[in-house]
């Protein structure tokens, strides 16, 4: 009875809202990381073009993606091309 009105209550909603807000934010900055790790070992020329292009993204599907994308290019100039196009897709959050 009492976790039934302890659940209900607005201070535990905010709590747990603020907690998934945590848990999203970890798993984009993991993704983000990973897709500057993948870069990273084969082109780190572009180690900044990665960084300046997920920046500002939210939405962790685009991350999720974007590190399946990345994987699959062959070269520096595919993997730039697509990089820049993330910038589109940063706008959409």
């Amino acid at each position: 009875m009492y976790k039934k009105e302890l659940e209900d209550s607005w201070a535990y909603q905010e709590i747990l809202q603020e907690g998934r807000e945590e848990g999203r934010e970890e798993g984009r900055e993991a993704l983000r990381e990973t897709l500057i790790g993948l870069i990273a070992m084969r082109y780190p020329t572009l180690i900044d073009l990665v960084k300046g292009q997920t920046s500002s993204i939210k939405d962790i599907d685009i991350l999720r993606q974007a590190v399946i994308k990345v994987s699959a290019l062959q070269t520096a100039g595919e993997i730039e091309e697509y990089l820049l196009s993330l910038g589109d897709d940063a706008t959409k959050n």
